[in-house]
């Protein structure tokens, strides 16, 4: 039964997909403002991590932990934000655009369950929210705040294989064997090729499990390439809008005011505090070689 009686599966979609778009359109008005849009990225992931340690306190309880890729998103994102460094945004980055569009992508398909299995509507409320707000930080990162780099992708695949294992290991009580709810978990689903029973009634044929499997592995691995790729042809683009204004990427010591160069986090504070003192030497080039737009703006 509906948490909101009357309401129609299809105005949850509708909302969701008016919500995404909302967000999308905010986050590129900040196309060419890195400072503002960083600032309210650091703002989300305080808020992000204050909400759910609370949260997941008051749940372990109820013998809840989290055991979603959205839930362990959340913190990944958060810590990464707040803690600084941009090397871990690309995952933060990616966590919480999976996070949303995944929950959106749900919300279209099956929207029916989603309203069902909402204990109330209030905790529908809130999850689309914590979804969504992540999606937004995401996305900030993506494109205004972050500077990814192919070298690094390991990073982020290496960070989704060692949240699948930790879910598979709840999942079979190895740890957190009072976990209260473990059949119900959706990346386990995903793992094992079940997830498409959301919308197939009855039991799954083995090929179609296996082809599902092969299936979220192969847009993984391309959506994480895609988003390396689209991550690096956003900067080239700004670096020679920017080029032409005669600023390039890279000029200038990194500070506060200095949008570019901007480093917020509990790091880049600690790296200020030992330069203050006299403990910290600058590498002689702080910033890649390698970045995209700026060996096309050399080049010319």
């Amino acid at each position: 039964m509906s948490v909101w009686p009357g309401f129609p599966p299809a105005g949850m979609t509708a909302m969701l997909i008016g919500i995404l778009i909302a967000e999308t359109l905010f986050a590129v008005s900040l196309r060419n403002y890195r400072r503002i849009s960083y600032v309210i990225t650091y703002i989300i992931a305080l808020a992000v991590f204050a909400f759910h340690v609370w949260y997941f306190i008051d749940q372990r309880a109820l013998n809840k932990y989290p055991s979603e890729f959205s839930h362990i998103s959340y913190f990944i994102f958060s810590v990464s934000v707040i803690v600084g460094g941009r090397k871990m945004q690309s995952l933060a980055s990616f966590c919480g655009l999976v996070t949303g569009i995944g929950f959106i992508i749900g919300g279209c398909f099956s929207p029916a369950s989603m309203l069902s299995d909402a204990e109330n509507g209030a905790t529908l409320v809130i999850s689309v929210l914590r979804h969504e707000i992540l999606y937004l930080g995401g996305l900030l990162l993506f494109l205004n705040v972050g500077r990814f780099y192919v070298k690094d992708i390991w990073i982020p695949f290496l960070g989704i294989a060692l949240i699948v294992v930790y879910s598979l290991l709840m999942y079979h009580g190895i740890i957190y064997p009072d976990f209260a709810k473990p059949e119900g978990m959706v990346i386990v689903k995903i793992v094992y090729g079940t997830i498409l029973g959301y919308v197939i009634p009855g039991e799954l044929p083995v090929w179609l499990r296996v082809f599902t499997v092969i299936l979220v592995l192969a847009l993984v691995v391309g959506a994480m390439f895609g988003f390396y790729a689209g991550n690096r042809k956003l900067n080239a683009l700004r670096d020679r809008k920017n080029a032409h204004k005669g600023k390039i990427y890279g000029e200038g010591k990194p500070s506060l005011r200095n949008s570019a160069t901007m480093e917020l986090g509990l790091f880049p504070l600690a790296v200020y505090l030992l330069k203050r003192a006299g403990k910290w030497k600058t590498p002689k080039k702080t910033f890649e070689k390698r970045d995209i737009g700026a060996e096309k703006i050399e080049s010319e």
